[in-house]
């Protein structure tokens, strides 16, 4: 085993740590990979290989949770109450701490939810440390059987076909004979493609039995052994790395990159074995450097409750000051009393504790738990709902405690290609030197390629390894495209660049497919089932392109680190690679660097976005500058098409320029202090003189209902950003197609064409045009377009942001292309900043995570790019369409019913409350509690709890299919602001007046006191108590729309809970003297006649006013209402008009 290793950290300057963003420069892993020594002896160990996610142990369960627990206000607020119930000078439940029951009732809920999801992390833990993998004993130099949790830096690890990688690891050996492995990383990032590893062709020269049929240890542990080891210091950053490795037998650096590294969690497949040597372990992974929490969230109503609960703070600190103040001044003004003197500053500060108690639920308990347990069965309503389902995928919650932002949403950002778009690409036009190719009418080829109405959902693909593959028929080019042969990328018809490639043999024809098909990071496999090549990769384009040049006689057999094989009809033609340049979002291009085999000529092939391509280009002669010309025309008419268009170039490299350049970039790769960042400035020194060799117009049609989806949010009233990688053009073209355009509207346009055309500074011109926006007359629909230069200006501007945002909020649509993921990021941080609008991203690209987490809310799309989109989502959801549903129908419903929930809290609380505040005016505020306690204490745990859980799960005020046929209900009405808080507070604070001095009076001076009859406190407080939780539930039931069988035993079975519970606190003296017997002598048909005379005083108000608002003053809601009642009993509504935009409040 070679766990003897030297562990050093080596920093390389005093300018600060290493960073999350992947440019580890500050500071360095290096450790020599030697003989056997006891790791702990080393001086600064790294993290074991096993991983500890679970939060709490046996041992320390109670404790954590409970501290977790009470770091809550409210827990600790009922805590505090509990220990003064038990203080002689303030209780009122005779030293017993009933509080206890609701808190622990609260308590033991969240306990148990933790404890669960604890138990899981503890299982998935065990089974993870505990999995089997083999490392080498260096002394018997076998590989060994050793569990994950055992594995440590320096550990060389042996990882056969259908196992995990248990760490992250060097590859230094295959039984490729090529130095290749396939990985699939869906456990990583959700992307099932294959991906390629290699082994670093430097290594394969110093042993040449590193790769092959069977691994040889000797040779193994010969290259290995004593080998110094440099690495970046951990980091999350997935789609980079950096390294070297020294081995002894030579003093030359050998370079490290992301190609060469396998990450723990990813499946070895299609390759018999892989070896590798650990750099990375447990914590220090790159999949648990990304298993981090994902930034907080909380929904806005959340913020507005917090709100809600200081100012029911406040109110209760002021009754209890007044409470105070009046008993002091009237327990010493009566003179019967023959009191000496006023009252101590200790006896008021005990009757401030004792209406405190009496207080104690203004604060509402159970807030909070019925809150997360009602998101709970929200999510899964969301979950089981068929009409957000696409084949067997549905929506999937992550974050529950969101969902009533769902229907508050203001602004939609949402990316286009995969999201908006099918993600399917299909090779629809090219222009090469000057001549375009291919139709642009869609139809033309329907016979050609099948084109459905629907994205295809990707289909599980069979593949097997592949090396050296030879065609068994010569591909031939035909005038029927096969659909095997093309698959769903290529939709191209035209026989005149059919005629070039197959009887001319045109050179820039040849070229520029050639480019397609050798400059790609796509993997060919064989399909089991027909034995034909097809292409995989994580990048869609990608596939269009290699398998365009496949329909052209150009064929990609294989590629590896050293070498790239294609077929140009018939023959085979290998080429050496020297340099491979990936595209990143950053670059916008990618890059080769070859020698075709028997010739010295070194070729860079380069293919990339035209604002990077363009401005490389090397001057050109006049006929050049005519096909430039042409085909920077057919750009433009590529995009107007709504094509995403690439430029492909060519370089010829002169040798000792190459070479010069060689040096170069060599020493800075190998340089420990020069991240990846670095490097591309110098490649970009080598991507310049380009020679323009075509065009490629690629179509990636829109999902299903997309138009239909955007023109919905439009009506809603809902403003939606589309933040896209493409040009100008191909925005707007888009923009018209998805309806975020229309002819009506008039396009503000800020790119750099129109900044290089303008006279006047950059940001001067910005600024006229944010002017002209706000100018604009009110009744003209307005939409703008930005680019990346112009957000690069206004980044640098806070004055530009800040007239952006003004212009803006004219707006119907706001296009941004050519952004990058920051910018994306940057411009929905801004939006939320600056306006306070509840905002929604939505993406399905590695690249619209940073914006899906700094929205409001979070929506990633399952698509072809991979689950990371989805993963980092607050909700994922298969197709575009499916938003509309979630946001107009769910999302408004969930917003309703919160608001609702959150209001009743307070007010059934203040109901409960504010009587025996009230009540002080008859035994001269002395904190006299009317209420038995129990009964008081479960009033919201049992007697009103079940509900408004119905409610809030279930209820519906308008159906789905109204709410889609009506987007405006979805801005129409406000249901919660602190307007409304106060509206009910007001209704509780008179309900439970009515509550009090209806029985009071009826005690003074009904017939009890008549008959020189009277009641005593508790049945007075016993009364009182049922009435309340009758009167809270029947205001609840005011507000319920859509009645069910189940709603209804809701209500009763509360009601029934409240009379078994007091028959049986008051038939048993244990439960107390004072109580016993009470409920046997209360019900008379005088107290039945009084509860529902207060009901019908509490509820009137509340009912006329509803009553008024639906008659004479509808809502859109209403009338919406009113049509699903009368259409399901079958009857013709009185009122006929729909809700329309005339009737939504501004």
């Amino acid at each position: 085993m070679a766990r003897g290793i030297s562990n050093r950290t080596v920093p390389l300057d005093q300018r600060g740590s290493s960073s999350m963003s992947g440019r580890q420069i500050h500071a360095l892993r290096a450790f020599d990979v030697d003989a056997p020594r006891a790791l702990s002896a080393t001086t600064e160990p790294f993290a074991p290989n096993r991983v500890e996610t679970s939060l709490y142990t046996p041992y320390n369960f109670v404790v954590k949770n409970l501290f977790k627990q009470f770091s809550r206000f409210a827990n600790l607020y009922f805590l505090f109450i509990t220990i003064l119930q038990i203080v002689p000078q303030v209780t009122l439940s005779s030293g017993i701490p009933t509080t206890i029951v609701p808190l622990l009732f609260v308590l033991i809920i969240n306990a148990i939810k933790d404890l669960i999801e604890d138990v899981h992390r503890h299982n998935a833990d065990r089974i993870q440390n505990s999995s089997m993998t083999h490392e080498l004993n260096v002394v018997s130099m076998t590989f060994e059987a050793v569990k994950w949790e055992a594995i440590r830096v320096g550990s060389i690890v042996r990882v056969t076909q259908g196992e995990v990688i248990p760490s992250d690891m060097i590859l230094l050996g295959t039984s490729s004979p090529i130095g290749q492995c396939f990985t699939m990383t869906a456990n990583l990032d959700g992307e099932t493609n294959l991906k390629i590893r290699w082994v670093p062709p430097e290594f394969r020269g110093l042993e040449k039995d590193l790769c092959g049929p069977s691994p040889s240890t000797p040779a193994l542990w010969h290259l290995i052994h004593g080998a110094k080891v440099e690495v970046e210091v951990p980091n999350r950053r997935l789609d980079r790395f950096k390294g070297t490795v020294m081995p002894k037998a030579t003093d030359a650096k050998i370079s490290l990159g992301i190609s060469n590294l396998l990450l723990r969690g990813v499946l070895l497949r299609d390759t018999e074995w892989v070896i590798g040597l650990t750099i990375y372990t447990g914590a220090d992974t790159k999949i648990q450097q990304n298993s981090g929490e994902t930034p907080f969230k909380s929904s806005t109503l959340s913020s507005l409750t917090n709100r809600m609960t200081l100012h029911i703070v406040v109110l209760q600190l002021v009754l209890l000051v007044i409470a105070v103040c009046v008993q002091s001044a009237t327990w010493t003004s009566p003179p019967y009393l023959q009191l000496s003197g006023g009252t101590s500053v200790l006896d008021s500060f005990y009757l401030f504790l004792t209406y405190m108690l009496l207080f104690s639920n203004f604060v509402p308990i159970s807030l909070q738990v019925t809150v997360d347990i009602t998101r709970f069965f929200q999510a899964l309503v969301l979950q089981r709902d068929a009409g957000m389902m696409y084949g067997d995928v549905g929506l999937t919650v992550h974050s529950s405690d969101l969902n009533e932002d769902l229907g508050a949403i203001q602004h939609i950002f949402t990316d286009k290609t995969g999201t908006l778009t099918c993600n399917n690409m299909q090779f629809r036009r090219c222009a090469i030197d000057g001549v375009s190719y291919g139709s642009n009418d869609p139809q033309l080829d329907a016979s050609l390629s099948p084109r459905t109405s629907s994205c295809a959902k990707p289909s599980p693909r069979t593949s097997s390894l592949f090396h050296n593959y030879r065609t068994k028929a010569q591909p031939t080019l035909s005038d029927e495209i096969s659909p095997r042969q093309s698959g769903m990328h290529v939709n191209i018809h035209d026989k005149a660049l059919r005629r070039k490639m197959q009887e001319e043999h045109d050179p820039r024809a040849i070229a520029f497919f050639t480019n397609l098909a050798v400059n790609s990071a796509v993997v060919p496999v064989i399909d089991a089932a027909s034995g034909e090549i097809v292409y995989s990769s994580i990048s869609p384009d990608e596939e269009a392109l290699v398998s365009a040049a496949k329909h052209f006689g150009i064929v990609l057999l294989a590629h590896d680190t050293t070498s790239v094989r294609i077929q140009r009809f018939g023959h085979d033609v290998l080429f050496e690679v020297l340099h491979v340049f990936e595209f990143s979002s950053e670059r916008k291009k990618s890059s080769i660097v070859v020698r075709e085999e028997g010739s010295s000529t070194l070729l860079l092939l380069c293919k990339g976005a035209d604002s990077v391509v363009l401005p490389a280009l090397s001057p050109a002669s006049a006929v050049e500058e005519s096909a430039r010309a042409a085909m920077k025309l057919h750009l433009s008419t590529y995009a107007v098409e709504g094509l995403r268009v690439l430029c492909v170039a060519q370089r010829v490299l002169p040798q000792d320029v190459y070479q010069i350049w060689h040096d170069k970039f060599q020493a800075a790769k190998t340089s420990s202090e020069c991240s990846d960042e670095d490097l591309d400035p110098i490649i970009a020194e080598i991507e310049t003189n380009l020679d323009l060799v075509g065009i490629t117009g690629i179509e990636d049609r829109l999902q299903d209902g997309v138009p239909d989806a955007l023109e919905c949010f439009r009506q809603a009233r809902i403003k939606v950003w589309m933040l896209t990688g493409d040009r100008p053009d191909t925005a707007v073209n888009i923009g018209h197609a998805t309806r975020l355009l229309s002819s009506d509207m008039k396009l503000f346009q800020i790119s750099s064409k129109e900044l290089d055309a303008s006279e006047r500074p950059p940001t001067e011109t910005i600024s006229d045009l944010f002017q002209s926006m706000l100018a604009a007359a009110s009744s003209q629909e307005l939409a703008l377009l930005m680019d990346d230069v112009a957000l690069e200006l206004i980044v640098a501007h806070e004055v530009l942001q800040k007239e952006m945002i003004a212009a803006s909020k004219r707006c119907i649509s706001v296009l941004c292309c050519r952004v990058s993921p920051k910018q994306k990021e940057f411009i929905v941080d801004l939006v939320r900043r600056k306006t306070g609008v509840i905002t929604l991203a939505i993406g399905d690209g590695a690249n619209d995570v940073p914006m899906i987490q700094r929205a409001h809310v979070g929506i990633g799309i399952s698509g072809a790019e991979g689950q990371q989109a989805a993963n980092a989502s607050d909700y994922a959801i298969p197709q575009f369409q499916c938003l509309k549903r979630l946001l107009l129908v769910h999302g408004r419903w969930i917003n309703r019913r919160m608001a609702i929930l959150t209001l009743y809290m307070f007010y059934k609380n203040v109901l409960l409350v504010l009587p025996q505040f009230f009540f002080g005016i008859y035994c001269l505020f002395s904190g006299q509690s009317t209420y038995y306690d129990p009964l008081y204490q479960l009033f919201n745990v049992w007697y009103t709890a079940l509900p408004i859980l119905l409610f809030s799960v279930y209820d519906q005020d308008v159906s789905a299919g109204t709410s889609l046929a009506f987007p405006t209900l979805y801005s129409s009405q406000s249901f919660v602001s602190i307007r409304l808080f106060w509206i009910w507070i007001g209704d509780a604070s008179f309900s439970s007046l009515v509550v009090l001095f209806v029985h009071v009076g009826a005690f003074m001076y009904g017939p009890m006191a008549a008959s020189s009859g009277d009641e005593g406190l508790w049945d007075l407080g016993f009364v009182m108590n049922g009435i309340v939780v009758l009167i809270a539930n029947l205001r609840l039931a005011l507000e319920v729309k859509c009645w069910f069988w189940g709603t209804l035993g809701g209500f009763v079975f509360s009601f029934f809970l409240y009379v078994s519970s007091a028959y049986v606190f008051s038939s048993l003296v244990s439960f107390g003297a004072n109580f016993y017997g009470v409920v046997w002598l209360v019900p008379n048909l005088t107290n039945g006649l009084l509860a529902v005379l207060a009901c019908a005083l509490c509820l009137f108000g509340v009912f006329a006013a509803k009553a008024y608002v639906t008659t004479f003053s509808p809502r859109p809601s209403d009338i919406c209402h009113e049509m699903d009642v009368c259409r399901i009993r079958g009857v013709v509504p009185v009122r006929t008009r729909a809700p329309d935009s005339s009737n939504v409040p501004s």
